[in-house]
């Protein structure tokens, strides 16, 4: 297999490290969640994506299209694996399933349970009966299932920046698409009260820390002989 260039490891690096520091931002300053959830929630704001069509769109069906991708891809990767397909596209097959499994998730799955954290709408500030509780706070016990940090439909958003690692040619434009998909999932996610801030920022790192790991994992098993799908 083609290793990935240095270069393209330390843009990598360089990405997650940025994303890390701003996702760090509403951490330090909690305001900034209150903030910016008050002009979404408020009676009448300026512009109120949640109207808008596609932003419905994305909040009722973006995990299950991953979640079926991440199935699909899966499925391809052992059916390919078996039949001494190209390692390069085994590969591929299993970098995406499995990234956006443990990505997109189980990651963020986890960190909702570890942080039970409460949506903006339960909140006592916009309307709710629960306690506002900064990013990062363990075990905030304001919410019992299906938390709010992290935000699984954004972290799906920011998971195309991952595939710079599958195409380093390409990494800017990857790059790109992974911020645009993920910025305008976070809108739609926040302008329906479903998300704080800072559970969209803590989106990106999380979901580029799993797919890095993912990258590592299959580079040295297929590099070694201990996967399927030599050829």
């Amino acid at each position: 297999m083609t290793r990935s260039p240095l270069r393209n490891r330390t843009v990598f690096l360089l990405v997650l490290g940025a994303s890390l520091a701003v996702a760090l931002l509403p951490v330090f300053w909690p305001q900034m969640d209150i903030a910016a959830a008050a002009y979404f929630l408020q009676p009448e704001p300026p512009i109120n994506p949640a109207q808008w069509k596609w932003v419905e769109l994305v909040n009722e069906y973006i995990p299950d299209l991953f979640r079926g991708l991440a199935l699909l891809c899966i499925a391809a990767w052992i059916v390919l694996s078996l039949l001494r397909r190209s390692r390069r596209v085994c590969i591929a097959l299993a970098f995406v399933g499995i990234s956006l499994t443990l990505g997109p998730g189980f990651s963020t799955w986890a960190v909702k349970e570890y942080t039970l954290r409460a949506r903006p709408f339960d909140v006592i500030e916009f309307g709710g009966k629960r306690q506002f509780t900064p990013a990062l706070e363990q075990a905030a016990g304001q919410c019992s299932d299906n938390c709010a940090f992290t935000s699984g439909h954004v972290a799906c958003g920011f998971f195309f920046a991952s595939l710079m690692l599958l195409d380093p040619r390409r990494r800017w434009l990857w790059i790109a698409t992974g911020l645009l998909a993920g910025g305008l999932v976070s809108v739609a996610r926040m302008s329906v009260g479903a998300h704080w801030l800072s559970d969209t920022l803590w989106a990106l790192p999380i979901t580029l820390a799993a797919s890095g790991l993912v990258w590592v994992i299959l580079n040295y098993f297929y590099k070694h002989g201990q996967a399927p799908g030599r050829s």
